[in-house]
């Protein structure tokens, strides 16, 4: 996993993860809660972390974006700042 952070008008925090295969899901569905982007998974994770990550990431007047690009997997959360 990469992390980078990017200041501006904004702050993004940008986590970068690279899968073993290619991800057939989009973004849309890999928030909704309870869904995982690996069905074949029975054991680990309830399908909720994004979707809550994202729910506090609003609270907070945030922004959470997801972007796939092929086995790329990159959230970006993002913040105005207040500097």
């Amino acid at each position: 996993m990469y992390i980078d952070i990017e200041e501006g008008e904004e702050v993004s925090i940008i986590f970068k993860n690279m899968s073993a295969y290619e991800m057939n899901f989009t973004p849309q569905e890999i928030t909704e809660r309870f869904k995982r982007g690996d069905e074949s998974r029975h054991t680990e994770g309830s399908g909720l972390e994004l979707a809550i990550a994202k729910s506090l990431t609003e609270l907070q007047d945030g922004k959470l974006d997801i972007v796939i690009d092929g086995d790329l997997f990159k959230v970006i959360v993002k913040f105005k700042s207040i500097i």
